[in-house]
């Protein structure tokens, strides 16, 4: 009789033990952060794209300057807490709007001016060009801006997150 009840409060335990573990498990992957690229149309704050990303990814935007025809590659790396970098910003030579001044940290190549931007960031505001093509490129993937809005529409990039303490 006493063997019974020792075996029936050990099985008690351990079923309590593995519904314990089970709990935090859950509650911790519920608690983990998760951060998505979001591309979002400020007409109607619609979400055009929506995509998971990792703190440490980067992400690229490449255009066409309008003024000069130059070439622009931005490229951003996600950080922690809806925040992003521009990292630099290549572009074969000089045109209206490019980093130019003795201050900045500027690397040059046969080929590309190398700007060391470093700003952080919680969004872009971009507008759609109306002239020319905007690409935002994540790992394998390429998305056209003018085919996502219309031309003209207000955009920002931001990386939402989800879970954790703080919801957005």
């Amino acid at each position: 009789m006493f063997s019974k009840i020792i075996r029936g409060t050990f099985m008690v335990s351990l079923i309590i033990f593995f519904i314990t573990i089970l709990y935090f498990i859950n509650n911790k992957e519920n608690n983990q952060k998760q951060y998505y690229l979001e591309i979002i149309n400020r007409n109607n704050d619609a979400i055009l794209i929506k995509i998971e990303v990792t703190v440490g990814d980067k992400f690229y935007l490449e255009y066409i300057n309008s003024k000069d025809l130059n070439s622009v590659y931005d490229t951003f790396e996600i950080r922690e807490d809806g925040i992003f970098c521009l990292l630099t910003e290549e572009y074969p030579w000089y045109g209206v709007g490019q980093e130019c001044h003795a201050s900045k940290d500027i690397k040059f190549t046969d080929k590309l001016v190398i700007v060391n931007v470093n700003r952080e960031m919680k969004a872009l505001p971009l507008r759609v060009a109306f002239t020319v093509e905007q690409k935002i490129k994540y790992k394998e993937r390429e998305f056209i801006l003018s085919s996502l809005a219309n031309r003209g529409d207000p955009i920002d990039i931001i990386i939402a997150t989800k879970g954790g303490t703080n919801d957005k």
